[in-house]
């Protein structure tokens, strides 16, 4: 058997009595991020019918206390992206935030193409399964402008009618038309009907917020993951501790020999009669691999930007972030779901870019000096 121990991870975050709110795109506790240039990887400009566009893998920085940087491609043409804005958050595909969208009926392609397309697969590999001559090879570029004109042609059923040179060579990369076409063709003709299994999100917690009353439990939140050396970090007031559902401080005597294998776990944090008002925010945070296809949308539907999907399996450190209050307004129980914004596509609006089964967790708590509580996960795998 082989186990693996998780050590304590210490994130300190700011306890207030302010109330605040929620961002309801991020209700759900997921992955979030933000754009980040120096992460893009410039492709060249091309028609998509109509419509000239850049390609480029497209640079998100996720939140959390690494911040890794992963790679996107476009999935929304014709909206721009807002580099200023709230920022991204990890959703599942019929979460896309345009319901009209082609996306929705072509998920699995877009799937299959990402899967098969660059940078999943090497440029060189690429080549070799497409067949053929390639000038000088197939770059880099003119993979990536290949897959994500065929990721286009099936989010917003567009087909890819040239390759243009370079407007500004800081912005554009140089490309062969014949290599970027075959790739293009190859991709589009042999995507069949897709890969329908969905990726899954590797680190959720559900809700990310709750409200309750002093002298009582806040909670359940629950944490799905496949992460490892998972913890939950938080800056406890004064007799705030985290709890499970009966209210029994946590780590239990003897956690290490109840290790189970589970596919989530929920705890809660109970709140001493003395505190009035007052607020808890933590950070869920693992390492594992984050898979190709997960979908990103603006954290906020009322600014929007354009929805991206990930390009390349990663691995990755991830965070979601969550938040308990009490006193004040009313305890709620769930979030109120956010409805579905029912946007319509702007063709003449130019796009900025190229614009599994769950490991077993059991948790337990250590208390720091000063009031800092973390929540430890454990996991271990059979042989």
């Amino acid at each position: 058997m082989n186990k693996l121990r998780i050590g304590a991870a210490l994130a300190g975050v700011t306890v207030t009595a302010l109330l605040a709110s929620v961002t309801p795109a991020a209700a759900t506790g997921s992955v979030t991020g933000k754009i980040d240039k120096s992460a893009d990887t410039k492709g060249p400009l091309v028609m998509m019918d109509d419509m000239k566009v850049v390609t480029k893998l497209i640079g998100l920085k996720l939140d959390g206390d690494k911040g890794d940087q992963i790679q996107t491609y476009c999935v929304d043409i014709a909206q721009a992206i807002d580099d200023k804005g709230p920022g991204y958050v990890e959703a599942d595909w019929n979460k896309h935030p345009k319901r009209d969208s082609f996306f929705h009926k072509n998920s699995a392609k877009i799937n299959w193409v990402l899967n098969n397309g660059f940078p999943q697969i090497k440029a060189e590999a690429l080549a070799k399964k497409v067949g053929g001559q390639f000038t000088e090879g197939l770059s880099d570029a003119e993979a990536i402008a290949a897959t994500q004109a065929a990721v286009w042609h099936f989010s917003d059923n567009r087909n890819l009618k040239d390759v243009l040179d370079p407007q500004d060579p800081k912005e554009h990369a140089k490309a062969d038309k014949k290599d970027v076409f075959a790739v293009y063709d190859y991709l589009v003709k042999n995507v069949g009907n897709g890969l329908p299994t969905e990726p899954k999100p590797v680190l959720k917690l559900e809700p990310n917020k709750l409200s309750g009353k002093p002298g009582a439990l806040v909670g359940p939140f629950v944490v799905t993951t496949s992460a490892s050396g998972v913890t939950i970090a938080a800056k406890l007031p004064e007799g705030v501790i985290f709890s499970d559902k009966d209210g029994k401080e946590l780590p239990k005597a003897d956690v290490a020999a109840k290790i189970q294998q589970l596919d989530k776990y929920e705890f809660y944090l109970k709140v001493p009669a003395t505190l009035a008002t007052g607020k808890v925010e933590f950070t869920v945070s693992g390492d594992t691999e984050f898979s190709l296809g997960r979908l990103f949308i603006s954290k906020d539907a009322d600014k929007k930007s354009q929805s991206l999907i990930l390009a390349k399996s990663e691995k990755v450190r991830l965070s979601a972030p969550g938040a308990a209050e009490w006193g004040g307004a009313a305890p709620t129980t769930q979030p109120t779901e956010t409805p579905k914004p029912q946007a319509k596509n702007n063709d003449n609006e130019l796009a900025n870019t190229g614009a599994s089964i769950l490991m077993p967790l059991i948790i337990g708590i250590v208390l720091v000096g000063g009031g800092v509580g973390a929540l430890i996960f454990q996991r271990r795998r059979r042989a």
